[in-house]
């Protein structure tokens, strides 16, 4: 279950009038995605200092803030954060990097050092970064007075002489706008979420972010002093909203780029004071889009996600007109733009490990960073197979059809099969790598990943009309999905099987309880077990997400959440189980999966419990390794499978040999209530 906006709202990417996006709030890390590669986000550029830029990069296994000085051709670690660092920002001038310090739960601190104060290791040398001076794991507190919570949001005016910040503290959302390195000064608090999108280039405006269908989709925030009524943009049944950026030189005061999601299209829509919200038709899509100011005047870039696959658009609000920008048949992860106008991109295909794509100003060829050549647009024959054949496949329903990535083994069917189910729900899996797939396929598994009702990338209908069947109208779509596999001579019947994280761990239990005899396996990662209680301890950005879901809370609508839990099923449950929680989940917290584990041990059900470190989304390798690993083990026990075929190369670098356990038989189903701490 994720705490993020939607894509529209995640990936802000704006411009200068010398066309450089300024990146703040980057979109999440994936698993798949740093798995196997170093750079991990698209660079952030600074607006006023073309030569420097921030990175997260891989630095001896975990997640860190990387300085990139373009002029000179060089990366230097910026950070030696214990639990890896996920959020990081350089100011407008270039001097200063911000980054936030979490702890695995989530919580942390802003802080703040200069771009150049790093020690001897360059982001290519595992080693220490270096002492900054300032004997923090990578400079200061950012600003005197301001408390420790949850980061939702950090923003600077134009010139970065203001500062603003939104943290979330005690179940509400704090504001402060400040000089950077100044005290903190509180502007003031809502109960709840709210995130900050953006603050206006003259530093006078906020703009946050609430539930985008509730009365508060939008809020505008005077920083002056006394300050000017606030405006709310609502949303409501049938529209929702999400602010993104503001105009960085605007000619008619702020101008707010937004995105509107209607009944079956998402929009581009701007907002002045003069002349409030506009929808701009000629921009309209059918699925999930990104959006940025690009290219001076009023140009604006376009991602667009439909069906597993990114595009490129650019438009000019002020004339009729799009034009694609060329770019690979794939997924783009991450997207920003150099002060020259040039596009980078995190890229990857199914056949293709995830790498940095730069397009050059204006869109054209593609270039690559370190050795990448050109692409072409669709992989070349010989890249279609790798581990296995890979395939797409729609299922006909009454309500739509459901799209699936198939990756079965080389060879003949059927196979023994895995639905590796994405989390969110407003997620979806993609045309991308994921070494997940290329390991279980080499293991000898077919691999299905399937964008159930909630997926984004089909349009919002997909999304939301389901008629608030939480997990049980995304079980029907498995079970279709499933059925076809089966009859088609894909999958085997007696060994189909569940494997997800987050949310789609939560559907793997959901189903072996809801469907006991249609799955002979779960494997369920930092799953949701008791649907109330893990809204009862979610952080105030999870309730939200859940009150949309369910169209209230557990006192209003008691009912839809009994019937969405696995825990009102795990009577029912008979296939082995692997669990694999973290003490310190913040999202989908080990309390409420104990109760699940206790009840499968009452019942003799064969599972097996694995306690990892690193919170519910980790920033070291070593975690998500763990992970893998033991569900490969546990799939192994459960169902005996052919020698595993040799792991593609990126692997055989990022996912040592693990000696098997003495203490395991293969073949043999795990013990009942077996507990695992990985060494």
């Amino acid at each position: 279950m994720t705490g993020q906006l939607p894509v529209t709202a995640s990936a802000q990417a704006t411009s200068g009038s010398d066309g450089s996006f300024r990146r703040q709030r980057r979109r999440p890390v994936t698993r798949e995605a740093w798995l196997v590669t170093d750079a991990v986000q698209a660079p952030g550029f600074a607006r006023l200092a073309p030569g420097r830029a921030v990175e997260t990069r891989l630095v001896a296994g975990r997640l860190q803030a990387v300085a990139w000085d373009l002029t000179a051709g060089r990366r230097r670690v910026l950070t030696r954060a214990t639990h890896g660092v996920d959020l990081s920002e350089i100011e407008p001038g270039g001097d200063w990097v911000w980054w936030f310090d979490a702890d695995p739960g989530g919580e942390g601190r802003w802080r703040r050092l200069p771009f150049g104060a790093v020690g001897d290791g360059d982001a290519g040398d595992p080693g220490d970064p270096g002492d900054t001076g300032s004997g923090e794991p990578g400079g200061g507190v950012a600003l005197a007075g301001l408390p420790c919570g949850r980061a939702y949001g950090l923003a600077f005016d134009r010139a970065g002489t203001v500062a603003a910040l939104a943290v979330g503290v005690d179940g509400a959302t704090r504001c402060y706008l400040t000089p950077p390195a100044g005290p903190a000064r509180l502007l003031g608090s809502a109960p709840g979420h709210l995130g900050l999108a953006d603050l206006s280039p003259d530093g006078r405006l906020l703009a946050l972010g609430g539930r985008p269908d509730g009365p508060d989709a939008v809020l505008l925030r005077s920083a002056d002093t006394p300050p000017a009524p606030e405006v709310r943009l609502a949303g409501g049944p049938g529209r929702r909203l999400w602010p993104i950026e503001f105009h960085p030189t605007p000619t008619h005061g702020p101008e707010l780029l937004l995105v509107a999601g209607e009944e079956d299209r998402y929009t581009v829509a701007t907002w002045r004071a003069d002349r409030g919200l506009r929808l701009l038709p000629a921009l309209s899509f059918d699925a999930q889009i990104s959006v940025g100011w690009y290219g001076g005047g009023r140009g604006v870039l376009v991602q667009h996600e439909r069906a597993g696959r990114s595009r490129l658009l650019v438009a000019d609000l002020d004339r009729p007109g799009q034009r694609e920008v060329p770019v690979p048949g794939g997924t783009i992860h991450d997207l920003s733009c150099a002060p020259d106008g040039s596009l980078h991109c995190l890229w990857s295909r199914a056949s293709t490990p995830p790498r940095l794509l730069v397009l050059p100003p204006g869109g054209g060829g593609v270039g690559g960073v370190g050795g990448v050549g050109a692409l072409g647009t669709e992989p070349a024959a010989g890249e279609r197979e790798g581990a296995g054949r890979r395939s797409q496949r729609w299922t006909a329903q009454p309500y739509g059809r459901i799209h699936s990535f198939v990756t079965t083994p080389a060879g003949h069917g059927p196979w023994p099969t895995l639905f590796l189910l994405h989390g969110g729900p407003a997620a979806h899996d993609r045309d991308s790598y994921d070494p997940r797939v290329e390991t279980l396929t080499g293991r000898g598994y077919a691999v299905v990943r399937t964008n159930y009702r909630g997926s984004t990338g089909y349009g919002p209908r997909w999304q939301h009309d389901f008629g608030h069947r939480v997990g049980l109208a995304q079980l029907a779509d498995l079970a279709a999905v499933r059925a076809e596999l089966v009859a088609d001579g894909t999958a085997r019947a007696d060994r189909v099987g569940l494997c997800g994280y987050s949310w789609g761990g939560y559907l793997a239990l959901l189903a072996l309880g809801v469907q006991p005899g249609l799955w002979s396996l779960g494997m369920a990662a930092h799953p949701i077990a008791d649907y109330p209680a893990a809204y009862r301890a979610g952080t105030p950005a999870l309730r939200a997400l859940d009150r949309e879901l369910f169209g209230g809370s557990p006192r209003e609508v008691p009912e839809r959440y009994r019937a969405a839990s696995p825990l009102s099923y795990v009577d029912r449950v008979r296939a082995p189980v692997l669990l694999v929680a973290a003490e310190d989940d913040e999202r989908c917290p080990v309390s409420q999966l104990l109760r699940y584990t206790d009840r499968l041990k009452e019942l003799a059900v064969p599972h097996e419990l694995v306690r990892v470190a690193g919170g519910h989304r980790s920033r070291r390798t070593a975690d998500h390794r763990a992970v893998l690993a033991a569900m490969l083990r546990f799939a192994g026990h459960a169902w005996p499978a052919p020698a595993p075929a040799p792991a593609p190369a990126a692997l055989l670098v990022r996912l040592p040999h693990r000696a098997p356990r003495r203490d395991r038989r293969r073949g043999t189903n795990p013990e009942p209530g077996k507990e695992v701490t990985p060494p």
